[in-house]
């Protein structure tokens, strides 16, 4: 029996958890060494595992300078360690500084040292000792692969990934039907029109909607679209019920079809482990956000998501598209999460793209979409992010 060591780092939780997974064995004991008294934050650490909270130890510092001070660091950590015990710490995680302490005191009991690198799904374990030419230091990848729901529970999300259902409604064929309607402009303005009036006053409907009731208008505040079959003939749609469409063929027909579109060619090209499409995130305790993220997926424990526009009407909009994409990132997903948006705009002049990457954004606008060999720049270069080892 060994006790894990993790330095625990909220921004970071997936150098913990991979290192838990990759060395866990039954029986082992957890030990986070923490800043502050965040018992509540390791929490989605004993669900994952399973464990009773008996099995899951914390060192804190409760006073500020207690986190800062090595003497403090040392006295503290070694008053609360046993001589008896096997230790293997991961120095991932927390300041530089304190990461330093933490090994001090370490090295003085029956310890083992690792350094998790999240970015290239490595584990570094190293000896410190006084020869540096004896090569015993070793590097394994991490074997653990990471599913959407384990990502976002680590950094202390509510999703319903496993609730609801995040795959497609309609083949492949049909989602790269619509895109060439668009990537060759083969809709009519009036049919241009009737998807504005559908996105406007259809798209999230609860119920099922006539055909006709569209045509003519389904109430006094919405606005008829005569041009219904028409756009439906242009598009090759087919709805289920040849009469009226359902909720999830309205979504589908105002940009549903553009997400499907995306998840397809994801998941052909890049393999993920797990792709899901209208995945729904927020933060336990907050009502003000709760966000749906358009086509996530994970390969590697990297987590991508994708923001899907068929159109952005200015400059303004897009800006604001690229500064939730970022705050997503930020203040739900993580500093590891991969931004990017996909979207039927022209960037002729590639300003939208600087715009979005000085934010930490990648753009792939209209004219990457419908390249294939520039696309294919695209999925190489998603998989050389996650790191995927052979």
């Amino acid at each position: 029996m060994k006790t894990l060591v993790n330095i625990f780092d909220p921004d970071e939780p997936s150098a913990a958890y991979l290192f838990l997974k990759q060395y866990y064995k039954a029986g082992d004991r957890l030990l986070f060494i923490s800043t502050r008294d965040q018992r509540e934050d390791v929490a989605p650490y004993a669900a994952l595992f399973h464990l009773p909270e008996e099995q899951i130890s914390i060192i804190s510092f409760r006073r500020s300078e207690d986190s800062y001070i090595y003497e403090r660091i040392c006295r503290r950590l070694r008053s609360q360690l046993d001589n008896a015990m096997e230790y293997w710490v991961n120095l991932a995680g927390g300041s530089r500084y304190s990461a330093l302490a933490i090994q001090h005191v370490f090295e003085q009991f029956h310890a083992r040292f690792f350094y998790v690198q999240t970015r290239e799904n490595l584990i570094v374990s190293s000896v410190f000792d006084d020869s540096i030419y004896d090569n015993d230091d070793t590097i394994e990848p991490i074997q653990y692969r990471m599913t959407i729901g384990e990502y976002l529970q680590l950094q202390g999300l509510r999703h319903d990934v496993d609730t609801r259902r995040h795959t497609p409604i309609r083949s492949f064929d049909d989602c790269c039907r619509i895109f060439e309607c668009f990537k060759a402009r083969r809709l009519t303005d009036a049919a241009y029109h009737t998807l504005e009036l559908l996105r406007i006053h259809y798209r999230g409907s609860r119920h099922a909607v006539t055909l006709a009731a569209i045509a003519k208008g389904a109430s006094r505040s919405k606005e008829p679209a005569p041009g219904i079959t028409a756009l439906l003939q242009q598009l090759g749609f087919v709805p289920r019920d040849p009469d009226r469409l359902s909720p999830d063929e309205l979504d589908y027909l105002t940009g549903g079809w553009f997400e499907e579109y995306v998840y397809y060619i994801i998941v052909r090209h890049v393999h993920p482990q797990q792709a899901a499409i209208g995945v729904r995130i927020s933060r336990p305790g907050s009502h003000q956000h709760n966000n749906e993220l358009d086509v996530v997926f994970i390969k590697a424990n990297t987590l991508f998501v994708v923001e899907c526009k068929t159109g952005v009407a200015t400059d303004h909009l897009f800006n604001e598209i690229v500064y939730k994409a970022c705050a997503l990132k930020e203040t739900f997903l993580g500093l590891s999460c991969r931004s990017y948006i996909f979207t039927l705009k022209n960037d002729h002049d590639h300003h939208l793209a600087q715009v979005a990457d000085i934010m930490g954004v990648t753009l792939c606008p209209k004219g990457i979409l419908t390249d294939p060999g520039k696309m294919h720049k695209v999925f190489d270069a998603i998989i050389r992010q996650s790191h995927e080892f052979k």
